[in-house]
């Protein structure tokens, strides 16, 4: 019943906004593992804010059309640059953001299960051994298939090399366990940034995206948005800002309401538990893969052998052809109340090797997609 910005705490109202708020960032730094050491960042649109975010803060990103009139990136040196190595399974908002920083991006393939491969990973490192700044950015989980990631194995052997360890938590969050430090005494284990998006939790809607972050990362001398929350002084021809915090990364009045539902989300999760949401989550995969295997006209992606999270993508055989994923999706949705989405989950790189799309064929869509025909482009339901 009381509200007021967050950015006032003389009054009762904006005070008590400002615990609320503050209440959901403890919650959910105790609920990724957090210490001393790490800071929860609110920061706008889902995973997707997270990343740039973390991207902006260790200034890897140019201004495209000023790089464009500048050659501002030529400058930098090849074996200067930051080289950032990602998973074969990534959403979009872990790799594109990359692809326009200043970074080199190694794309790490697959092993038989269909992880990450982690010799194929180590020879990477090494290779780029001599980078300045190397970074591992996976996601622990794919949001198409639902298989998972080894995230302490690679994020050890990450560090084992000298380089950074981030992961996009995106789709696993809601579903499983997440340790933001070291776990059963291996001290090379922890991650030096998590991605998260609340609104994929139950109860998750409205809600902010999340970075959680080691604390010593935050070097940038300007805040990534300069504006209210950020500043310690400012004169007529001067000012200060405070000192690196989560609140110098959150410049401007905050999506307050949504950011408390962030911290509930959180909290309903721990209520529930985990392993009580993976018992439950692991025995309808089950049942659903033993089914859908079963039928001759449902060809389910992915390996199926290996640990996934309840993601299930698939298409459906009519005769020697596919019937369109958009298609599958109107009747289950439309007519069978059964929630689906189709197309490429935001996963184009991986649905390339999942389907069997050759560069041929990929620049062929391309083409037609760019003259209008949206509906070429090629899917599965989900």
């Amino acid at each position: 019943p009381l509200y007021a910005n967050t950015h006032t705490e003389s009054s009762g109202t904006g005070l008590q906004t400002t615990r609320f708020r503050e209440d959901a960032r403890t919650i959910i730094h105790r609920a990724v593992g957090g210490n001393d050491d790490d800071v929860v960042i609110f920061c706008g649109s889902g995973a997707t804010g997270a990343i740039i975010k973390l991207i902006d803060i260790m200034n890897l990103r140019v201004p495209k059309d000023l790089d464009a009139r500048f050659r501002l990136t030529d400058h930098i040196p090849v074996e200067q640059r930051p080289v950032v190595f990602i998973g074969p399974f990534e959403h979009h908002s872990n790799e594109l953001p990359w692809r326009e920083s200043v970074a080199d991006v190694v794309v790490i393939d697959e092993d038989e299960n269909g992880r990450p491969d982690l010799k194929l990973l180590e020879a990477a490192l090494t290779k780029y051994a001599s980078r300045p700044l190397k970074i591992g950015s996976f996601s622990a989980a794919s949001n198409v298939t639902g298989i998972g990631a080894e995230t302490r194995a690679i994020s050890a052997l990450l560090h084992h090399h000298g380089a950074l360890a981030c992961w996009d938590f995106a789709a696993a969050a809601p579903y499983v366990r997440i340790d933001m430090n070291h776990t059963d005494g291996d001290t090379d284990d922890y991650k030096d940034a998590i991605f998260l998006s609340p609104h994929k939790f139950i109860g998750g809607p409205g809600t902010p995206g999340v970075l959680v972050v080691k604390r010593a990362l935050l070097t940038n001398r300007v805040p990534t948005v300069p504006g209210g929350g950020t500043v310690a002084y400012v004169g007529p021809d001067e000012h200060r800002y405070i000192e690196p915090s989560a609140h110098r990364e959150e410049g401007g009045t905050p999506a307050i309401l949504g950011s408390i539902r962030a911290g509930l989300v959180f909290q309903l999760k721990e209520a529930v538990g985990t392993q009580s949401i993976r018992e439950r989550e692991e025995s309808f995969i089950r049942r659903a893969i033993e089914r859908w295997e079963a039928h001759p006209n449902i060809r389910v992606l992915g390996n199926r052998k290996a640990w996934r999270l309840s993601i299930v993508s698939f298409v459906v055989r009519s005769g020697e052809r596919h019937l369109h994923h958009n298609f599958v999706v109107a009747l289950l949705n439309d007519l069978f109340g059964i929630q689906a989405r189709g197309g490429c989950s935001c996963a184009g790189p991986y649905g390339h090797r999942l389907l069997g799309i050759d560069v041929v064929r990929s620049r062929a869509y391309e083409r037609e997609i760019l003259r209008g025909s949206e509906g070429i482009k090629p899917g599965w339901v989900r």
